[in-house]
Formats: C-alpha cells, structure tokens, sequence
C-alpha cells in the first residue's frame, strides 16, 4: 500500500512540472500488473558517473572543470528553486538523480520521495 502511495505521489508531482531542468513525463501506461512511465530519454547518463569519468582526466582534487561545475550547479538550483515554487520538496538530491542530456544539461529526475507542502502547515 504504501510502494501505491509513493508511485502515485511521483505521478501527480510529475505532471505539475515543466521545466528544462526537469525530467518529462511524457505518457504513463497502466496493465493489469505494470505500470510503466514513459519519460525523456538522458543519453548521457547519470551525472555521478561523469563525475567519476573526470577523475580519470583531472588531478584527483579537482573532478569537474570549474566552468561546467559553475553551469551544472546553476541548473540544479534553477530547477530546485521551480519545484519549490510549486510547494514540492524533492528530499532525495543527488548525483544518481541528476541525468545529462545530449547538450551536457541536467535534468532532476526520481521524485519518487518527493512530497508536497503548504507553506506553514507542512508536509502532505
């Protein structure tokens, strides 16, 4: 019961969105045993791993480029300060869930502990 709580919460906070920063919910298909979410495809994958792959290039203390550091964190606050606006708080910022797209821009992704809020009451 509660896995059907948390998954239908996700769907109804990914509806509300749309912003560049944040994943596309684009169709949701429901069978009798599945329900599949069909969402943007990020070619580029999670950003933890590309994290991991600048490690290779950069000195060990220095893991992304400034510059595309700078970028990454400004369109993670951009789409952060969008939800916030809608009273949703994500509560599960990571790398793992932040996904690259074909033009190295990032995307929020798994909403899945997410919740809504009204401002004073708290948590839905």
């Amino acid at each position: 019961m509660a896995d059907v709580e948390r998954v239908s919460r996700e769907i109804h906070i990914l509806k509300l969105i749309r912003h560049p920063g944040i994943i596309q919910l684009y169709e949701i298909i429901e069978t009798p045993k599945h329900l599949f979410l069909i969402m943007e495809y990020m070619e580029g994958g999670e950003l933890f791993d590309h994290i991991v792959k600048c490690k290779k290039y950069f000195i060990k203390l220095f893991r992304v480029p400034e510059e595309e550091a700078c970028k990454i964190f400004q369109q993670i606050i951009g789409g952060v300060e969008y939800i916030h606006k809608l009273n949703v708080v994500h509560r599960d910022l990571k790398p793992e869930n932040l996904l690259i797209d074909y033009d190295n821009s990032i995307r929020i992704v798994d909403f899945g502990l997410s919740n809504t809020y009204r401002k004073g009451i708290g948590l839905f």
